[in-house]
This record gives C-alpha cells, structure tokens and sequence, in this order.
C-alpha cells in the first residue's frame, strides 16, 4: 500500500513538473507573457534543487520545440551553477543534470520523518482543540448560560 502511494505521489509530481516544463519550452517558443509565471516557477525549482529538467538536462535537449531554437546543447541558466540569466551550454558549463522529479523524490523522502511529525503534531493540537470544546460546551449545558 505505501509503495503504491508513494508511486502515485511520484506520478503527481511528474505529471506537475511536466506541465510546467512544457509551459516553460512553450513560453521560450512564443515568447507569450501568459507564460512568465512557468518560466519563473521552473527556474527557481531548478536553481533552489540544483536540478535541470523533470528527467535530467534531456527534458531539453530532447524536445523539438527546443533544439528548433536553441539546438540540443544550450538548456535554460538555471540548470547551470555558474551561469545567472539565459542559457548555457550542456557540453560545457557546470550543468545539473540530475532530473528535478528525482531531487524532489529524494528530498520528500529523507524528510519523510520531518513531514510526518510535523503531521502528526497539527492532528494532536486539533484533537485537543475539540477536547477543550466539548468540555466547554458540557459545563455551559450543565451550569447554564449566565450572563456576567
């Protein structure tokens, strides 16, 4: 049951990294504003994981619509350590080429403990909130509403 979950979760994460990588190609294709946001979303993933694609750098440099304009050696800056705005080549620069799909797995999975703590630690606060409420509500029924 967990290894299906969790394979679910991965497919998600897919299937949201996909989306927004191809509105990223598409934005860099049309160079159509609607877009920006995708392009912004995707670079700050790639640069704050250290990533470069939803697979690796072949996101890019596998796709049509990007070799068309940019040839299959340049990916976005943000798949890159050492370049800040544009493009960089993957021949050439420090690329990540580990896929964000994977960075994102792995670090849902070393902080499982975290997340899951931190879970339960909401749920406990909850539970005693209702606690609290009931206990309230039982004096107000047994002692009557008074008015000070």
């Amino acid at each position: 049951a967990v290894v299906s979950t969790q394979s679910t979760g991965n497919e998600q994460v897919e299937i949201a990294l996909d989306a927004k990588t191809d509105e990223y190609i598409n934005y860099d294709k049309t160079g159509n504003e609607e877009y920006e946001d995708s392009k912004e979303v995707v670079d700050k993933i790639q640069d704050a994981l250290k990533c470069c694609g939803v697979h690796g750098i072949e996101t890019y440099t596998d796709n049509t619509t990007w070799v068309k304009k940019h040839g299959d050696e340049l990916v976005p800056a943000s798949c890159c350590d050492d370049v800040e705005t544009g493009y960089c080549n993957s021949t050439t620069a420090a690329v990540n080429d580990v896929g964000c799909l994977d960075k994102v797995a792995d670090t849902l999975s070393d902080n499982v403990g975290l997340i899951v703590g931190i879970s339960l630690g909401f749920i406990l606060i909850q539970i005693i909130g209702v606690c609290l409420g009931c206990v309230l509500c039982q004096r107000i029924a047994r002692d009557g509403y008074k008015e000070v």
